[in-house]
């Protein structure tokens, strides 16, 4: 019937449309259920500590619902990661890093300056979803708080050799959040879930902002493909 849109059977869709649904679906994964277990996984790990001295059945009970939302985590993240496509119809990691600074500055007015070598972006399919994901909600964190006229994305080798990718802004800071021990103390779940997600990598975030916010990305050099 003229003007109704008729589902595909599977076999029916091309290779890009296969790669988008599949990139989409991972994004779905990323943004709802995975986010909600990580939450959960807080909660109860921050009830557990709370409740030292509460019966032993029930310290046990929270430590099992623990262990079953890292299980569901890590069960999401390995189909997120067969769910996404290294195919030639996806973006490289450069790329994506041009085209999200140019649409931060076009939906903000604040100016992105990008300053990363494209050399310190070949990395496998997977990782580069995750580094990309992340700049982006590094990048959400600016609009929304920092208060600030410019942002940098930067790239350098660190003297130990890691790789180093860096969000930096000219905004207000946030003098506290450097001196945090707890992930779950002042909202700081976010930071935690970046932090969770590049442990799987061996990398781990570092945060400056006495001085306007500066969030470092670290990686092991090894990651990086050779040409």
């Amino acid at each position: 019937m003229c003007g109704t849109a008729q589902s595909k059977l599977p076999g029916e869709y091309s290779t890009g449309e296969t790669s988008l649904l599949h990139h989409s679906l991972a994004e779905r994964l990323h943004d709802g259920p995975l986010q909600d277990l990580i939450a959960l996984q807080l909660k109860v790990t921050a009830l557990t500590r709370q409740n030292t001295t509460a019966g032993e059945d029930r310290l046990l009970q929270m430590v099992e619902l623990g262990n079953l939302a890292q299980a569901a985590i890590d069960h999401l993240q390995q189909i997120m990661r067969d769910l996404s496509d290294p195919g030639p119809t996806r973006f490289e990691l450069f790329a994506r890093f041009v085209e999200l600074c140019d649409e931060f500055r076009a939906g903000t007015g604040i100016d992105c300056q990008l300053q990363i070598e494209a050399e310190h972006t070949r990395f496998a399919a997977d990782l580069s979803d995750v580094l990309y994901r992340i700049t982006r909600e590094l990048l959400a964190n600016v609009r929304k708080h920092a208060q600030a006229t410019s942002v940098r994305v930067s790239s350098h080798y660190r003297p130990d050799g890691a790789i180093a990718i860096s969000v930096a802004d000219n905004g207000v800071g946030l003098p506290a959040l450097s001196k945090r021990t707890n992930p779950f103390e002042g909202g700081g779940f976010g930071l935690w879930s970046i932090h969770h997600r590049l442990s799987s990598f061996n990398g781990f975030l570092e945060i400056d902002s006495e001085s306007g916010l500066c969030a470092t990305i670290v990686l092991p050099r090894r990651l990086i493909i050779p040409d």
